[in-house]
Formats: C-alpha cells, sequence, structure tokens
C-alpha cells in the first residue's frame, strides 16, 4: 500500500510502498477516508512526544476517520505500531474506534480529535466551567483555540475572550469569540484583558504559556481554573506568587494522551453532534497523500487552515 513512512527520526515522511496491515484478533483494517495533522505529528516524529516513541521504519500521522469492512466510520489515535493514519490502510483495535455519523464531513471528524478535545475536554472535564462564567482561550487564533472558543460558547460560558497575534485575532472573532485581545504589544496585552472582560476571567485555557501566563494569572478572578493544555510560545514560565496565592488559583494540566479513554469518547460524541448541528465549524485545507512531503513542510510553518489529508 501507499504510505508516508519515515525511515529516520526527524525526517519528513515520503510517500513509498508499506506492508498492508492484517487483521487479527480484536483487530480490523479500514480504508484512510482523511487525516488531519497536527504540530502533534512534527513532535512524534522528531521523538519528543513520549507517549508515542517509534523506531524507523514506521508510518507518520496520528490520527483520522477511515471505513470498516462494514461501511461504518470510526476516528481513532495512535494506530500500533509500526503503523500511522498516513496510509491507505489503517490497522484498527476493536476497542479503539469513535463512531462517526455517515453525515459529518471526515475531515472536520478527523479534525476535531486532537484539536476539538483539547478545548472541549480542558473547559468540561478538567475546568469545570459552569454556566454564565467568563472564559479567557490564550491562542485562540489556531485550529485547538478557535474550537475551544466554540466549545466555551456551546457549554454556556457567559463572555468568551480568545486572545491571539495579528490575523489569528480575525478567526477568533470569526468563531463567536465576544471580545478579542491582541497579544503582540506586550505593554498593550494587560489593557487589552482589562478592557475585554472587566470582571475577570473565572476560567483560562492556555494552548500558549511562556511569558504569556502571568498576564493572564493577573486577571483572573478569586477561585478562578487555569487550564494548561500547550507550550507554543514556550515551554516554561514566571508565575508571581502573591496573585497565585491570593487569588485561591487553582493551576490544572491537561494532556490527551492520559485523559481516561471513556472521558476522550463522551467528548467526541458531543463534539461530532455539535458539528452536525452547526455549531463547530473550521477552516480545512485538503491535500493528498501523494503530496505528504509538500504538506508537511507546509505543517511546519503554522498554516492558517487545518491541515487534512485523503487517499
Amino acid at each position: 500500500m501507499r504510505a508516508a513512512v519515515i525511515r529516520r527520526s526527524g525526517a519528513t515522511p515520503a510517500l513509498d510502498q508499506f506492508a498492508d496491515p492484517q487483521p487479527g484478533q480484536g483487530l480490523s483494517v479500514g480504508t484512510l477516508v482523511a487525516a488531519a495533522l497536527n504540530p502533534l505529528d512534527v513532535a512524534i516524529v522528531n521523538d519528543q512526544f513520549p507517549f508515542r516513541r517509534l523506531q524507523p521504519p514506521y508510518i507518520a500521522g496520528y490520527e483520522a476517520v477511515v471505513q470498516l469492512g462494514d461501511g461504518t466510520r470510526c476516528y481513532l489515535t495512535g494506530p500500533p505500531a509500526p503503523y500511522g493514519t498516513l496510509a491507505e490502510l489503517v490497522p484498527v483495535p476493536d476497542s479503539a474506534g469513535f463512531p462517526v455519523p455517515a453525515g459529518l464531513d471526515p475531515g472536520l471528524a478527523a479534525a476535531l480529535g486532537v484539536a476539538g478535545l483539547a478545548g472541549w475536554v480542558a473547559l468540561d472535564y478538567r475546568g469545570h466551567l459552569q454556566t454564565g462564567e467568563t472564559v479567557l482561550v490564550l491562542g485562540a487564533g489556531g485550529s485547538a483555540g478557535q474550537l475551544a472558543v466554540q466549545s466555551a460558547q456551546i457549554l454556556g460560558a457567559g463572555r468568551v475572550v480568545g486572545a491571539a497575534r495579528g490575523q489569528a485575532l480575525e478567526q477568533a472573532a470569526d468563531r463567536g469569540a465576544d471580545a478579542v485581545v491582541d497579544l503582540a504589544d506586550d505593554q498593550a496585552i494587560d489593557a487589552g484583558l482589562a478592557a475585554a472582560a472587566p470582571g475577570g476571567y473565572d476560567v483560562i485555557v492556555d494552548f500558549l504559556w511562556g511569558g504569556l501566563a502571568p498576564y493572564a494569572m493577573n486577571h483572573a478572578n478569586v477561585g478562578a481554573r487555569y487550564i494548561q493544555v500547550g507550550s507554543s510560545a514556550g515551554p516554561t514560565s514566571t508565575i508571581n506568587a502573591p496573585a497565585f496565592r491570593n487569588k485561591l488559583l487553582t493551576l490544572v494540566g491537561h494532556g490527551q494522551a492520559v485523559t481516561p479513554a471513556e472521558v476522550r469518547r463522551s467528548a467526541y460524541a458531543q463534539l461530532v453532534h455539535h458539528a452536525i448541528d452547526g455549531k463547530l465549524t473550521l477552516d480545512l485545507e485538503q491535500t493528498r497523500l501523494d503530496d505528504i512531503s509538500q504538506t508537511w513542510e507546509h505543517l511546519k510553518t503554522g498554516p492558517p487552515r487545518k491541515l487534512v489529508v485523503t487517499p
């Protein structure tokens, strides 16, 4: 079969022939419908993701929607090594697939996985968002951030503020943020966060971390929950002890790989339901498996639209 093969850690995947996966006890083989690409895929290939260590040669790709032999579709992550999702055929453990309704765009269904679950689970399962609370999404312009903004609205937030830079601000606003804050000018961030939500923030979902986290904490309400999801602005941050202590701030880590499978399955079902109703949308850029090497390099530049690969 054709597949995006990695023959050296850190290399760009190349289209090549790879042995077909074989069905077995508790294992089916599905046909690729759509695979969504994420920065996580690059981290795995660079051997920087501790929950998925692979030895070359192997097939790249972490998440996808596949069609099974009975005609049904399912979403899955992390197929058994050495297989990935960027291939014509994908092995699917019987307990691993999440159902995908026939009426949902498979590209969006794939994108609702890593990117969609990040925000939904952070807000609901980890942040315990309550109706009417004010939410701040740091990094609201990326795919995960845009879906987090929409998820907060669906989950009953009273006000949702999206913080991002440049053109990403428009994307956050387009997804329904009640206000946006430009993070490009360090001198204006405090004023922007204060103006966007004068009453402060009850739940903060942070995809950025780095030097931006202290600004958000300064505007957290007493008893706020701060959900640390990503670190695209830097892996370390300096926290002001009095601000953290005197606000009774709860700092919560969230990682999908260590979230219970039943929580992810339930959350994905809810995301799918709202996507069918038109409440969750995302701009997609469709590419073909034949072009995976060029698409991979595009992925590393941080494209404005979600990259989806089809056979």
